[in-house]
């Protein structure tokens, strides 16, 4: 009898460890499978993430790649993103977070889709930039929601008469350590309407050039239908030939400008909801700000610790300093 008991553990043993084995060629795999590859940058995320891995490279001469390594990369990131998004919606991978490696002088693309869950990490360097380059509109429709979509380390420009990104309906989006890159056009970097749980953290929001970029402003939330809830915009440096940081929107909450410094023709920040927390940002704008209130609109009861530079060299803390009584 325990002959026999031996014998069934160690077939379970061998058949257990045969489902196990994965080939050198073998890549992207999810989380829940123990085996490795030979790409040891794919197998960490893998293991952070749960999710599949994916490269692209700009600088490719065609897309016929399959994006599996630097070597089969695609050529294309629109690619990239179209196979991250089908995978998270097909086994078992639900709740795992892809990873998209780019690097790229130029990859210019116009994009109207996104890829939910998905990380998209520039590499390498664009000329004197450290981060990989994208020139190219990004509209995206409120037909699907892309969903944890977030940018790292990625230079963005273009040259249309419109806003770089226009996301419709989207939630969780996010740029880390971006550069927003305006043309002698561009009206706005990022504009947004009814999407929630944003993030915008350590970007810069320039024009290479002596004149300012971005003529309406560097970032806009466009008023709509819906309440707009969970926006963080922290510790970014942002030009713009209009406004900082305009919020149209009437009911925004639980939102956060924190940490910014701001050059402006404009308003630094305007926020018509009088709901959004402006706290620790500085400031210049081209205004007479002898009345303090013409370089900005918020609710200084949501305030606290900003600095104002108006152009007539006056500067203002915003709220008041109060003297001691």
């Amino acid at each position: 009898m325990f002959k026999n008991i031996a014998r069934i553990a160690l077939m379970v043993l061998v058949l257990f460890g045969a489902s196990q084995v994965v080939t050198a060629a073998t890549y992207n795999q999810p989380l829940y499978n123990t085996g490795t590859t030979n790409d040891l940058a794919k197998d960490a995320a893998n293991k952070r993430n749960g999710g599949q891995v994916y490269y692209v490279d700009g600088n490719r001469i065609n897309n016929d790649g399959n994006g599996a390594s630097w070597d089969t990369a695609y050529q294309l990131l629109s690619t990239a993103m179209a196979a991250s998004h089908a995978s998270i919606a097909a086994n078992r991978q639900w709740a795992a977070r892809n990873t998209i490696y780019v690097r790229g002088d130029e990859i210019t693309e116009d994009f109207t889709k996104l890829a939910q869950k998905t990380d998209i990490i520039g590499v390498g360097a664009n000329d004197a930039y450290a981060k990989a380059g994208i020139t190219g509109s990004w509209i995206i429709p409120d037909t699907t929601n892309y969903m944890g979509c977030r940018f790292y380390n990625i230079m963005f420009t273009d040259a249309g008469a419109t806003a770089i990104f226009d996301l419709d309906t989207q939630s969780g989006i996010g740029f880390y350590n971006c550069m927003f890159d305006s043309g002698t056009l561009t009206t706005i970097a990022i504009q947004m309407e009814e999407s929630n749980f944003m993030r915008i953290v350590g970007c810069e929001f320039s024009r290479v050039s002596s004149s300012y970029g971005f003529s309406a402003s560097a970032i806009k939330i466009v008023s709509d239908t819906d309440s707009v809830y969970d926006i963080l915009i922290k510790d970014n440096i942002i030009s713009s030939a209009g406004i900082g940081i305009d919020i149209d929107e009437t009911e925004v909450y639980n939102t956060f400008i924190i940490g910014n410094v701001i050059r402006a023709v404009g308003m630094g920040i305007d926020d018509e909801s009088d709901d959004v927390h402006v706290i620790n940002n500085r400031w210049m704008t081209d205004i007479d700000t002898t009345t303090s209130t013409a370089g900005y609109d918020f609710n200084i009861q949501l305030s606290a610790g900003n600095i104002q530079m108006g152009v007539t060299g006056l500067g203002d803390t915003v709220p008041f300093a109060k003297i001691a009584e």
